[in-house]
């Protein structure tokens, strides 16, 4: 009787196969797409939150025009 479906096949292909780049490297990758994104994701935030008019990093350029503020559309409630 057969406990585990890996015992009928033979140990030397499934045990002794080299790790590929995935299986050896996936913290290191999952690290670094995780430190884009983040990177990613606060420089689109910067961009929203800024009132400056032109915007250029990292040779993108942008002109735009900002949300004008009144501050008689500010409510502020103690």
């Amino acid at each position: 009787m057969v406990a585990c479906p890996i015992e009928c096949m033979n140990r030397d292909i499934i045990c002794d196969s080299p790790q590929d780049f995935l299986q050896k490297h996936n913290g290191f990758l999952l690290t670094l797409v995780g430190l884009v994104g983040t990177g990613a994701g606060v420089l689109l935030a910067y961009c929203l939150k800024s009132r400056c008019t032109k915007i250029s990093c990292c040779g993108l350029k942008c002109e735009r025009k900002p949300i004008e503020l009144n501050p008689a559309d500010v409510e502020i409630e103690n």
